[in-house]
């Protein structure tokens, strides 16, 4: 299974400029470069280069079934992330995302069927790419990869569990909306996968977040 002032008229002028101790002519001219860099506009690509945000929703999980037990391919999902902007719209995120709630089993080499809860949580590296199609609007999309720690909890009559890591690749695309130049929401699609024992398949998380820029 699939488990970012010219004198130009000839005239003579002579101008008397007052003497100020060497002291404080250095602090004035000190205090006119402090007023100066102050009154200087900062360049619009030096502000909100970094982000944090977070995002919750549903997920869904392609898990194995098995009749004896029951299955559930729907659950939940959380994130929370860092990014750093550099260029025209791109930008680099790290992430760390976690979902659960899925149910599914399998059958052992000798046939014999079992069943649990799948629960996903990982952490993820992307680069993307975010287009301003509007004042306000903006698409975005992301690619990367994932380090997955899937764990699967046995259900009775059996008890243990069993997990695996393994390094998948991250996708993603979401619709933003700027509330204001610093505060964003959106709608965020993601997927990668995951595996465990020899059942490995699809991880989908659509939910909404928010990102703070700074």
């Amino acid at each position: 299974m699939a488990l970012h002032p010219d004198l130009t008229d000839g005239a003579a002028m002579s101008i008397v400029l007052p003497t100020l101790p060497a002291r404080a002519a250095g602090g004035s001219l000190a205090s006119l470069a402090l007023a100066a860099a102050a009154l200087m506009p900062v360049p619009a690509g030096a502000a909100n280069d970094f982000s944090i945000g977070v995002g919750a929703g549903a997920a869904r999980g392609h898990v194995d079934c098995v009749a004896s037990f029951a299955c559930d391919r729907s659950g939940t999902a959380a994130s929370v992330s860092a990014g750093w902007r550099f260029g025209d719209g791109f930008d680099v995120r790290a992430q760390y995302f976690g979902a659960g709630g899925f149910k599914g089993g399998d059958a052992s080499p000798l046939g014999t069927e079992f069943g649990g809860k799948f629960k996903v949580g990982a952490i993820g590296l992307t680069g993307g790419y975010t287009w301003t199609f509007a004042p306000a609007w903006s698409l975005s999309g992301r690619l990367g990869v994932a380090s997955v720690r899937t764990r699967f909890e046995y259900a009775d009559p059996f008890s243990g569990s069993a997990s695996k890591t393994t390094t998948q690749p991250l996708a993603g695309v979401g619709l933003g909306y700027a509330i204001t130049p610093q505060v964003r929401l959106g709608l965020d699609y993601d997927a990668t996968r995951f595996k465990v024992h020899t059942t490995h398949g699809s991880l989908q998380m659509l939910g909404v977040s928010a990102q703070y820029s700074f």
